[in-house]
C-alpha cells in the first residue's frame, strides 16, 4: 500500500510542478518579443505592426 500512495503523492508533485513552469515560459516568451524602437526608444510589444513612427 504505501508504494501505491507514495506513486500517486509524486504524480500529484510532479503534475503541480510541470503547471507552474508553463506560466513563466509564457512570461519569458513576452520579455522576448519585446522590439525597442533605436531612434525614441518607445517600447512595441506586437510583433505584426512595424516601429513606431518618431
Amino acid at each position: 500500500m504505501t508504494r501505491g500512495k507514495q506513486k500517486i503523492d509524486a504524480q500529484r508533485r510532479n503534475a503541480e510542478k510541470n503547471q507552474k513552469s508553463k506560466g513563466s515560459q509564457l512570461e519569458a516568451r513576452a520579455v522576448g518579443l519585446k522590439v525597442i524602437c533605436p531612434i525614441c526608444k518607445v517600447t512595441n510589444e506586437s510583433v505584426s505592426s512595424s516601429l513606431p513612427a518618431c
